[in-house]
């Protein structure tokens, strides 16, 4: 069945049922087409891809009320946000978000560079219609900030200078008057020097920059230098440059770590697709791996440990390499006797005429038994009848208890049909979740009987799975063969009454 056939379908009963052909319409009776002939299609799909984002409590609701279409669930979903308040919650979010960036306003004017960073980008981004994963991205990022915070750089003034405060105007006071005291005044700004000057040079980088080494000489020349408001700048400046140098000689080494790391990378998918043949040599180059010490070890150490891993990773697969093409042939020599074999049994299975899962006749069985009653109707005017049966909001069933109790139900609800009807009668599965049963001569008056004498049964019965009791109703299209021009008519008819049965709120049989 194509997608042409469905549209084709679609209009046909559109024109043959008189209504008007309205964008609903066409999706509505397109879809029930499209779910019947077993084709998925996107657009059909979409109102179940909206009910599953929602809470359980929410599906329920909506289950309870018969939402069919996205236009109904746009209204309910509207309708309750209207009772819920939405007006008053909007209110209350504008503010706490007007709250939160003035909070981070003021984090940035405070002296703390990251800090600072952190908190301009952040105020960008805050808005009333922020989804919750970018809010926890926020708070994460200051969470990991507050953690990391060290203010231990605020002790190293002790030896020199009596600081106490928490807070930085009074800590900048405090040094500012130990300087121009007894103590700064005749003081040995040497040791500060020495101290200063060996925070410039770059803990990573290889070399000094001309500039930095400049001013730690002559810092180291003349310590009273310090006092000077311009060779303060001059520090601030060159300490901006130390980190700058520092972080190019991160970046440098890190690139040269990342295409070693992502060479043994690729060299250890290598060994692992040959198979648990290789354990020997994993569990090798695990201990080597396991060797770098990445808090002690420096960046030479450790460019030299993952060469040695890369190296010994890459002769291991160089020795697999041919055990691996062995091993692809003789994969994919089974893998073809397997396609081979699968498609015997899907011709078999075709042929014998039963559904797997319910151990009843398939579609192909069906016709061959409808067009052995038609050929009784034709030569002696023996009428029969068909009833379409299909389990009510099956796909809930497999949402809530899962796709084996889908089964578990299929099952069972064949089982049932079968013990119910006489044994002249044919049952089988027609697709999906619905079941067609032919009752020759019999009526569609006797048709109905039987139909809604099993719709009760099956209400009043316990589906079970792993001790839970599952309710099931179904409903029910019933059509007789004298009544239509022919076998297609009077299937068509038997769809558009189940049709019904289920517009009209299912658990009830039409034969209308």
């Amino acid at each position: 069945m194509t997608i042409q056939d469905i549209i084709k379908k679609s209009l046909r009963e559109i024109k043959e049922r008189g209504l008007a052909l309205t964008p609903d319409v066409y999706a509505e009776i397109f879809c029930r087409h499209a779910k019947r002939d077993n084709v998925i299609v996107e657009d059909c799909q979409k109102l179940d891809k909206y009910l599953k984002r929602l809470s359980p409590e929410l599906q329920k609701s909506l289950q309870a009320r018969h939402v069919s279409s996205v236009d109904q669930l746009v209204q309910y979903l509207g309708s309750e946000a209207s009772r819920g308040g939405g007006e008053k919650h909007g209110e209350l979010i504008q503010a706490y978000v007007l709250l939160v960036k003035r909070l981070l306003q003021a984090v940035s004017m405070l002296h703390d560079k990251e800090a600072a960073r952190l908190a301009e980008e952040d105020r960008q981004k805050i808005a009333p219609y922020l989804k919750k994963e970018e809010v926890d991205a926020i708070r994460e990022r200051w969470t990991k900030f507050v953690m990391e915070y060290d203010d231990s750089f605020v002790k190293k003034l002790s030896p020199y200078c009596d600081v106490s405060s928490d807070d930085f105007r009074e800590i900048v006071d405090e040094v500012v008057a130990c300087m121009k005291g007894p103590a700064g005044a005749g003081g040995d700004f040497g040791i500060v020097a020495q101290l200063l000057t060996a925070s410039l040079v770059p803990s990573i980088a290889s070399g000094m920059d001309d500039e930095i080494a400049t001013v730690s000489a002559q810092i180291r020349a003349n310590p009273e230098l310090l006092t000077s408001q311009a060779m303060v700048e001059d520090i601030r400046q060159m300490i901006k440059k130390r980190i700058e140098l520092d972080k190019e000689a991160v970046t440098h080494r890190m690139s040269e770590l990342d295409t070693i790391i992502e060479h043994i990378n690729q060299a250890l998918i290598r060994v692992i697709d040959c198979g648990d043949t290789n354990y020997d040599a994993i569990t090798k180059i695990q201990g080597e791996l396991g060797n770098v010490d990445l808090k002690t070890d420096s960046f030479e150490v450790i460019h030299q440990k993952l060469l040695a891993i890369a190296t010994s990773l890459e002769n291991e697969t160089r020795v697999l390499g041919e055990e691996m093409r062995r091993s692809k042939e003789e994969i994919a020599e089974l893998r073809h006797k397997v396609r081979v074999l699968e498609e015997a049994l899907r011709k078999e299975r075709k042929r014998s005429g039963t559904d797997t899962l319910t151990k009843l006749p398939n579609r192909r069985a069906i016709d061959d038994f409808i067009a052995k009653q038609e050929a009784q109707y034709r030569r002696y005017g023996d009428d029969y009848s068909v009833v379409l049966f299909d389990i009510d909001h099956f796909k809930s069933v497999n949402d809530t208890y899962g796709h084996d109790a889908g089964d578990v139900v299929l099952a069972s609800f064949g089982k049932m049909l079968r013990r119910y009807s006489r044994e002249v009668d044919f049952v089988g599965r027609w697709g999906g979740e619905e079941f067609l049963v032919v009752l020759p001569k019999t009526d569609r008056k006797g048709a109905t009987r039987f139909a809604e004498k099993l719709r009760e049964v099956v209400a009043k019965s316990k589906f079970m799975y792993k001790g839970t009791r599952i309710p099931i109703t179904v409903s029910g299209g019933v059509a007789d063969r004298r009544s239509n021009t022919g076998v297609e008519q009077m299937l068509k008819r038997a769809d558009e009454n189940l049709y019904r049965a289920k517009q009209g709120g299912r658990n009830r049989i039409e034969a209308g």
